[in-house]
């Protein structure tokens, strides 16, 4: 009897011990990350140019930049990105001479307008690529073929609004650069109001 006792009181010891023993248990915690692309442009001023030529001189001479003929836009970007500009038309198209049949009647040439680009936002001058740079005083023409304007440099150009800010200066038969080299008046171009759309188009830099 005393043998079984003791047997019995072994047996509840073991079985209390392991029965107090930790138990393994694993929970499972899914931890992801998606980064979608950011890619946003704005044209903050200066979304409608209007050259008038009232004088001679600017017959002559042409009109050249100034505050009333600067498009601002800015950039958002989580990637490299690239800036493209292009006119809708071949020629600018006279809007209020029309013939008959509602065809348009005259056309002034795009290389009659010409552009630089400026950077005016915080980004360093080696994110970007700037096609007709203002601050080396380059001009070039409109055209109708996708122009990039504005494309990543040496260094990265993802970035904010205050970074990547730039200004289009326009101008309007004054030859320089590789504009049209003629002037307004000897191109004998008739007297007219004429107009084209101009895009731009911002995507990812390859």
């Amino acid at each position: 009897m005393k043998k079984f006792g003791i047997l019995f009181a072994g047996l509840f010891l073991f079985v209390n011990v392991a029965s107090s023993q930790a138990v393994d248990d694993r929970a499972v915690i899914p931890v992801a990350v998606t980064l979608n692309s950011i890619l946003r442009l704005n044209v903050t001023s200066g979304g409608n140019i209007e050259f008038n030529f009232n004088t001679l001189s600017d017959y002559e001479n042409g009109i050249a930049t100034g505050p009333a003929y600067e498009t601002r836009f800015n950039v958002a970007a989580s990637v490299d990105w690239r800036v493209s500009m292009s006119a809708e038309d071949l020629n600018l198209i006279g809007t209020d001479i029309v013939e008959g049949d509602g065809n348009t009647a005259n056309i002034l040439t795009l290389d009659n307008i010409g552009y630089s680009i400026g950077l005016e936002g915080t980004g360093d001058e080696d994110s970007f690529t700037i096609l007709f740079d203002d601050e080396d005083d380059l001009v070039g023409p409109l055209t109708n073929s996708e122009t990039f304007i504005v494309s990543p440099g040496t260094l990265s150009n993802a970035g904010d609004i205050t970074r990547n800010a730039f200004v289009i200066k326009w101008r309007c038969g004054t030859a320089e650069g590789t504009m049209n080299s003629a002037s307004i008046l000897t191109q004998g171009v008739a007297a007219d109001r004429y107009a084209t759309n101009v895009f731009l188009v911002l995507e990812p830099a390859p």
